[in-house]
């Protein structure tokens, strides 16, 4: 389970959007990437969610501990939006894949009362991929949750290490001279990705305040 800060605003920022005037004639937008590795924790046997997510915290705390947590949490000083991750890794002798069935996710989105979303199939498999979508408003503001995501691994396995998906350059493409990087690629699913399982990924980008009710519940609700 990992723990990051992220705020959504910056769409609302280009919009303009009526959201913004509670700030008066300025704002601060935060948002760190790629602080999972630093504030993850694993359920390792006897540890719950609930463990791992208080656990989760507690590191972020410690690895920016620049930031005035209780300041940010004040919301009349503005809005605190944390994407909170559960992982499922399959536990098996042999290296595994999983997979989101689309028909119980939309389900389970359609339950929890969010927006129609965005799906993503996985290459040409018509029943399984990813899945997307806003809380309503109206929910939204009674649950302070604001979107949820839900995705499959396996894409992890020819991502670059700023998150795109561009195994060839156009340029090298035109000057024909990727032979290099094709034979990377190739090795990947030939040789390393065989080899590993990849699991699933749930992420509910929450308000701040929803945390702590997120820690006692979520046992429970997974």
């Amino acid at each position: 389970m990992t723990l990051l800060l992220v705020d959504d605003m910056i769409a609302q920022i280009e919009e303009g959007g009526d959201e913004l005037a509670q700030f008066g004639s300025h704002f601060f937008v935060l948002e760190i990437k790629g602080c999972k590795g630093m504030t993850k924790a694993i359920a390792r046997g006897k540890e719950t969610l609930k463990d791992c997510l208080g656990t989760a915290l507690t590191n972020f705390q410690s690895e920016f501990s620049g930031l005035d947590w209780e300041y940010m949490m004040d919301r009349r000083k503005g809005e605190l939006v944390c994407d909170v991750g559960i992982t499922h890794h399959p536990q098996h002798s042999e290296p595994l894949v999983g997979l989101w069935r689309l028909d119980c996710l939309e389900a389970s989105f359609g339950a929890a009362g969010y927006l129609k979303g965005d799906i993503h199939h996985l290459n040409t498999l018509a029943m399984y991929g990813g899945l997307q979508a806003e809380m309503s408003k109206e929910r939204c503001m009674r649950t302070q949750v604001v979107k949820r995501i839900s995705y499959n691994l396996a894409y992890e396995a020819t991502r670059r290490m700023d998150n795109s998906r561009d195994l060839f350059s156009d340029k090298a493409v035109y000057d024909m001279v990727f032979e290099d990087d094709a034979k990377e690629v190739l090795e990947i699913y030939k040789v390393k990705a065989p080899k590993k399982s990849y699991g699933l990924r749930e992420e509910f980008r929450v308000g701040g305040g929803a945390l702590q009710h997120m820690m006692e519940c979520v046992d429970t609700m997974v």
